[in-house]
Formats: structure tokens, C-alpha cells, sequence
């Protein structure tokens, strides 16, 4: 059974990827400060196929160690880690940064990940691996205002590069993507929308006229392209 790990799964593109890595027959683990109602009875329900490990991503000492990761593991199959949770504050012109909004947007979006999959990559000794890095269009171009997150974006994906290289002859292979989900209707859509920054207008408009995705669909997708097997 394929073990597929999840970072902040409570809401949004989290939970959707949560649901159907559920509905597919893989075994997930979620990782977090909270978990849904429902995500904490199928734990309780289905302790095979369905894990819960708390941990604070913006303090890096309750991340879950190699061991940990390994115990909640299936006893053979694929691992994988999707890197999902994130946050797009502070957002607003460097030298206004309060500082610790700065260092924690760091610590979510660029250390958590790379602690995350060190630990991961241990515990994955043996077996078939993946690792999918939720990205964001941010780290490829210039967005005012959004110095913190497009910069810890944009360290994350060179991170990956890196990782894939140092993997490239790895036996069982490890297979690193970068993903950019693109837009969709979650609760950081609508954070932007209350910010101020040059580009607020068209995250607005995009509200307005309907035209943002629903994380399942974005979910589907990115299960399709990236989890399905060849």
C-alpha cells in the first residue's frame, strides 16, 4: 500500500488532496497544528489507512522525526510527501515586515519543507520514493509585496532541483516535482483580497467573476498528473 504524506491539511488544497488520496485506497498521513472533525474519526475508524501527526510547522522542533515518519509508514509501497501547507503574509513592501511575520512566513515555506523532507528521505531508506513540493506561479516572477512568500517559494523549488540531482541514480528511484496549483478559491485567495499590493485587483476580479477553481478539482488534477502511475 502507497503511503502518501500531506502537510496542512485542515482546509483548502490540503483537504481536497487529503480526501482523494483517501478515495484512491492509499494509505495518507496528515501533518499539522489541527485536523477536520472527519479527518479525526476516519483515524480513529480506519487507523490503517489513515494517520494524524501534529506538529507546528512554524516551530521546527515538533516536526516529526525519521522515526516517526517510518512508524507511520504501510510496511511496504511507495512513499510520498506532498508539501503543501503554506502562507502568503506578510504581505506589503520590505522595511514594513513586522519581523516576525517575516521569519515565520520563512520558516512555513522554505525550513519546514527542507527539515521535512531531510527527515523524509532518512526514512524512506529502501523504498520507492516521491516528493511533490506545492509551488506557486510567485516564485518565478516579480509580485510587489510578496517578497517574503515569492522568495521562500522560489528557495523551495531550487531546493527540489537540488534534491533531484543528488537522486538522479537513486535505487528504488526518487521522483521530486515542483507544482504549481495556480489560483483557486481557498482561504489564502481571500487574504489577498483583503491586502494591499499592486496586483490586488486582478486576485478581485478573478473572485468576482467566478473564475477561481475549487481545490478538489485543483486536487484531481494534481493527483492525476503526478501520483498516478505510468
Amino acid at each position: 500500500m502507497r503511503t502518501v504524506f500531506v502537510t496542512g491539511v485542515s482546509r483548502g488544497l490540503g483537504a481536497a488532496l487529503f480526501e482523494q488520496v483517501v478515495a484512491a485506497g492509499d494509505r495518507v498521513v496528515g501533518i499539522g497544528r489541527s485536523f477536520t472533525g472527519a479527518q479525526d474519526d476516519l483515524a480513529l475508524q480506519e487507523p490503517a489507512r489513515v494517520a494524524l501527526l501534529t506538529a507546528n510547522l512554524s516551530d521546527p522542533s515538533t516536526l516529526p522525526t525519521p522515526e516517526q515518519l517510518r512508524a507511520a509508514c504501510a510496511p511496504d509501497g511507495e512513499v510520498v510527501l506532498i508539501h503543501n501547507a503554506g502562507q502568503v503574509t506578510p504581505v506589503g513592501p520590505v522595511g514594513a515586515l513586522p519581523a516576525d511575520e517575516l521569519a515565520t512566513s520563512i520558516t512555513v515555506n522554505l525550513t519546514a519543507p527542507m527539515l521535512l523532507t531531510n527527515a523524509f528521505l532518512a526514512a524512506a531508506a529502501g523504498r520507492t520514493a516521491r516528493v511533490l513540493f506545492i509551488s506557486s506561479g510567485a516564485a518565478g516572477r516579480t509580485i510587489e509585496n510578496w517578497s517574503a512568500y515569492s522568495a521562500a517559494k522560489r528557495g523551495g523549488e531550487f531546493f527540489m532541483e537540488i534534491l533531484a540531482a543528488e537522486n538522479a541514480h537513486r535505487e528504488p528511484p526518487l521522483t521530486v516535482a515542483s507544482v504549481n496549483p495556480g489560483v483557486m478559491d481557498t482561504d489564502m485567495q481571500a487574504a489577498l483580497r483583503d491586502a494591499e499590493f499592486p496586483a490586488r485587483d486582478r486576485y478581485v476580479g478573478l473572485h468576482e467573476r467566478g473564475e477561481l477553481p475549487d481545490p478538489g478539482t485543483v486536487a484531481e488534477r494534481i493527483i492525476r498528473e503526478h501520483l498516478t502511475s505510468e
